[in-house]
């Protein structure tokens, strides 16, 4: 069993022109039609993206061939075609990106991330009475960091919700106990989530397996993933 997660920054610079011509997709290759600041910067997001991917590949000795496999659900989530005990994930959030792969031997292999990085200000109590029930608003009216705080309700819904390719739309149907740390949803496994506001931005990441405390985290130094001892991480139960 194995879960590791990579993350990287869009302005870095990287040897894109390494990755075999055959473990690129067409979305790769075309560029936008459209070329604005966004979806320039989604264009680059995605090409990141995909080297990370390749690159955690390689660390966990997993055969590569596997990015030419990619496919489509029907809920436009990406994954490895017949591929069982192995999946995948992405966020990006700004100028940063993050993958995560996990890889079981027996049971579910699903796995979701979620990065934020605030890039405005917003009204986080107004946003909350949309997807949270009142007991997780009061909780958070009674936290110091209320912008932690918000993003730590907002990414560990995104992130188990991703692990089945659910869209934001059932945020709401996500149920945050904050005090017993745990989490339930329709839309997931059971497994465990981390969550950690250690970064120049705010990750979860969620695994289809009881412990999560043996994962391992790498960022792009400018010339290879390297180990990151990722830290001020809280963890949750899902489903349990």
């Amino acid at each position: 069993m194995a879960l590791c997660i990579a993350w990287g920054n869009i302005q870095q610079e990287y040897p894109l022109q390494d990755i075999p011509i055959g473990l690129l997709n067409a979305k790769l290759l075309q560029a936008p039609k459209i070329q604005n600041q966004r979806t320039l910067r989604r264009h680059r997001s995605r090409w990141v993206a995909h080297f990370l991917l390749w690159q955690l590949l390689k660390k966990m000795q997993i055969d590569t061939a596997l990015l030419g496999q990619m496919v489509l659900s029907h809920t436009g989530r990406p994954y490895f075609a017949k591929q069982k005990g192995i999946d995948f994930n992405i966020s990006h959030s700004g100028d940063w990106v993050a993958v995560v792969v996990n890889v079981v031997e027996n049971g579910e292999s699903a796995v979701g991330i979620d990065i934020e990085f605030p890039e405005r200000q917003r009204d986080f109590h107004a946003l909350l009475a949309h997807f949270s029930p009142q007991d997780e608003q009061d909780w958070f009216k009674q936290q110091t960091n209320s912008e932690e705080s918000f993003y730590r309700c907002w990414c560990l819904r995104e992130a188990v919700l991703k692990s089945q390719g659910a869209g934001i739309a059932k945020l709401s149907e996500v149920l945050h106990q904050p005090y017993l740390l745990s989490l339930h949803s329709a839309y997931c496994p059971q497994g465990q989530l981390v969550f950690s506001a250690g970064l120049p931005f705010y990750l979860a990441v969620f695994g289809a397996q009881r412990s999560l405390t043996q994962f391992e985290a790498f960022y792009w130094s400018g010339k290879e993933i390297v180990p990151y001892d990722l830290q001020n991480v809280v963890y949750y139960s899902v489903n349990y």
